[in-house]
């Protein structure tokens, strides 16, 4: 089957799908006529409905197994293109498959990322942590864990609170029902611990990985302490446009990612920020998170993010669109660099912020029902949907009612235990272990609630 149904576009953004990540990124080239093509693993992603969507193509999975695959159709895609797109990556699956084929991939598409070893730093958290005193970076007290015997050796005061987080989001995509049902999905997992006993709990169960996990001291705060640096540098790691802007709230509350984020002033934090990347040579698009420590009166750096992400809708919105800064730049066009931006401009994903405020939020009393109403009635731009572009709204919200009632189906009448009878090779009665089943009909139900929550 062709899986290449696309006219060519000046651009085009691979997504693993599962979020609106490739929508975000189609929707910042929109805004200024310029139409893109989606390669998406999700048959049904919603980018695809966009009237900015220039054309579709079917990519299998971000797995190592299908790399080759992958590449294959893009390289066909782009020798039927008459100029070299510029590549545009979604999330961390699509980041990290650029930066394994950047030679390969430079042939056929625009795209510009930090040299490998720099990549490297930034996309391990792990190394991340270990390395930030050659830059000076001011990340909070960090361990390295490889396994449950390690950890026993850093169980000091010293480090708590913490949190867990693993070297790449991916190694914690669980493998077995019983990690999905104790750890549940990658933004659930990451939470506080405050003892010991809660934290080897946790981590006696955590699959062995190479680079191991971090045990990082946890920073107190609401999340609007939370503030972070957005830009784009050119390959003389020159700022070519930038904002701040600061978290409201995040899905799960305080370790989760962001539903309601705003822009914000804070021009010393800028200069930082800039003088950071000037020094590590960085090239590309890139998102610096801060977290205000109250104890400490100090911002500290949480972690540096080197793609595009929902955060180019809301700077777009301010009068700072790095996606199609990003555009120009590497078509050689000429850069009208913004030198100021809308303060207090506003953007919320609607559906994970109700979901923040019902779990989270609510239960911890941060956010009373009053302020919390107030705050969605305020003029706010809105991820997903798009008064110009409404298709993809509709269909996500179709999609996301078509899930409830099945999960309610589901729960109402669960699949009938179907017993198969057989002969194994010795001729001798077999019956499939209902213990089997029950296990199967767990992993049912573990990977509904993560489709959900994504």
């Amino acid at each position: 089957m062709n899986n290449i149904r696309s006219k060519t576009c000046k651009a085009i953004v691979i997504s693993s799908g599962g979020s609106p990540g490739a929508f975000d990124i189609v929707r910042c080239l929109g805004m200024e006529g310029i139409k893109t093509t989606v390669a998406s693993s999700h048959p049904h992603d919603i980018a695809f409905s966009s009237r900015h969507c220039g054309g579709r193509i079917i990519l299998p999975p971000f797995r190592p197994a299908f790399d080759v695959s992958i590449l294959k159709i893009l390289e066909v895609y782009a020798s039927r293109c008459e100029e070299q797109p510029v590549l545009y990556y979604a999330s961390d699956s699509e980041l990290s498959f650029v930066g394994r084929y950047r030679d390969e991939l430079r042939q056929w598409f625009r795209f510009l990322l930090p040299e490998n070893d720099v990549l490297q730093f930034l996309f391990n958290k792990v190394r991340f942590a270990e390395d930030a005193h050659r830059y000076n970076l001011p990340v909070p007290y960090t361990v390295r864990i490889r396994n449950i015997e390690e950890l026993r050796e850093h169980l000091t005061d010293k480090l708590f609170p913490c949190i867990v987080k693993p070297a790449f989001s991916q190694d914690w995509v669980w493998e077995t029902n019983e990690q999905r049902e104790k750890f549940g999905p990658y933004k659930t997992a990451l939470r506080r611990f405050t003892t010991p006993d809660e934290l080897y709990d946790f981590c006696k169960d955590l699959p062995l990985r190479p680079s191991g996990y971090l045990v990082q001291s946890y920073i107190d705060g609401r999340d609007e302490s939370i503030v972070s640096f957005h830009g784009y540098f050119n390959e003389r790691s020159d700022c070519v446009a930038c904002f701040v802007g600061r978290k409201l709230r995040t899905y799960p509350a305080h370790t989760g990612g962001s539903t309601y984020i705003q822009t914000t002033y804070n021009p010393e934090l800028a200069r930082k920020s800039i003088d950071v990347l000037k020094q590590m040579k960085f090239q590309g698009v890139v998102k610096i998170d801060f977290k205000w420590d109250e104890y400490r009166g100090e911002f500290k750096m949480l972690e540096v993010n080197p793609r595009y992400n929902l955060w180019q809708v809301l700077g777009a919105y301010a009068g700072v669109n790095l996606a199609h800064i990003a555009y120009c730049h590497q078509r050689g066009e000429e850069v009208a660099s913004p030198r100021s931006y809308a303060n207090n401009t506003r953007f919320l994903y609607f559906k994970q912020d109700v979901r923040a405020y019902v779990n989270g939020y609510r239960k911890l009393k941060e956010w009373s029902m009053p302020k919390y109403l107030l705050s969605l009635v305020k003029w706010n731009h809105y991820r997903v949907f798009d008064v110009k572009d409404p298709i993809p709204f509709i269909v996500s919200t179709l999609g996301f009612l078509k899930r409830v009632a099945t999960r309610i189906a589901l729960r109402i009448s669960p699949p009938k235990t179907v017993l198969r009878f057989g002969r194994n090779h010795n001729g001798i009665d077999r019956i499939p272990a209902i213990e089997n089943v029950r296990q199967d009909w767990t992993g049912i139900k573990a990977q509904s609630r993560e489709r959900l929550v994504g």
